[in-house]
């Protein structure tokens, strides 16, 4: 039975405004400083996650490479992304069918489906988009890195989301516009509804196994009384 969905934001519920070489290039810069051997960290590559970078780093803490604090580290680099983060989300807009969808799959306030908001943005940028385009009323939780233990493509955050919100794997559907989140669904064992919505178009989302794909949010609908 599904008692909850949990969303991504950029890209599934928001226009998505973000430089992943820009990313790249601050995270390389807040390790540099910290004393990281950046040689072993291949900040060029398309293909690496912010969370890979930090798990790059981490090891050489744990190998005895460098001496420094891996949380302390990840603060630093998470205040340095929030920086980027904030001004791109000011260029952000809901997309079409986003309200609508929140709405009625919320009850009109009094919701008969848990809903969730969980991404791999910071809190500062989040809590902007949220209030400037007044869709925070519809979640009864948010997590931002911030609040969880690892981002995606790692399922460890949405472990930790489902038991703060008191669901099991089977009463969960995430839903998501992007590589990191059909990943970290998968390794979470919770169902993954692929949205259209962002940088993916419906046949490269297929390849990568979904449960389902969606060409538009408004196609949620549809498929939640199905998971009922």
């Amino acid at each position: 039975m599904l008692r909850g969905i949990i969303f991504d934001l950029d890209g599934t519920l928001i226009s998505l405004h973000v430089d992943g070489t820009a990313f790249r290039r601050e995270i390389a810069r807040e390790l540099t400083q910290s004393g990281f051997r950046m040689d072993l960290i291949e900040v060029s590559s398309g293909g690496l996650y912010i969370q890979d970078m930090l798990d790059l780093a981490k090891s050489q803490i744990d190998k005895g490479l460098v001496e420094a604090d891996y949380d302390g580290v990840r603060r630093r680099t998470f205040r340095a992304l929030d920086e980027l983060e904030v001004g791109w989300i000011r260029l952000s807009q809901l997309l079409p069918g986003a309200e609508a969808i929140l709405s009625r799959l919320g009850g009109e306030g009094k919701p008969s489906i848990m809903l969730a908001l969980l991404t791999n943005s910071g809190r500062a940028a989040t809590s902007y988009a949220m209030e400037t385009l007044g869709f925070k009323r519809h979640f009864q939780k948010t997590f931002t890195r911030d609040d969880l233990p690892a981002m995606k493509p790692r399922p460890e955050g949405i472990t930790a989301a489902l038991k703060a919100l008191g669901l099991g794997e089977s009463e969960v559907l995430y839903v998501g516009d992007s590589p990191t989140d059909i990943i970290a669904a998968r390794g979470a064992g919770i169902r993954i509804a692929s949205v259209a919505s962002g940088r993916y178009d419906v046949d490269a989302l297929r390849k990568l196994g979904p449960d389902f794909v969606l060409g538009s949010l408004s196609q949620l609908e549809d498929l939640v009384p199905r998971l009922a």
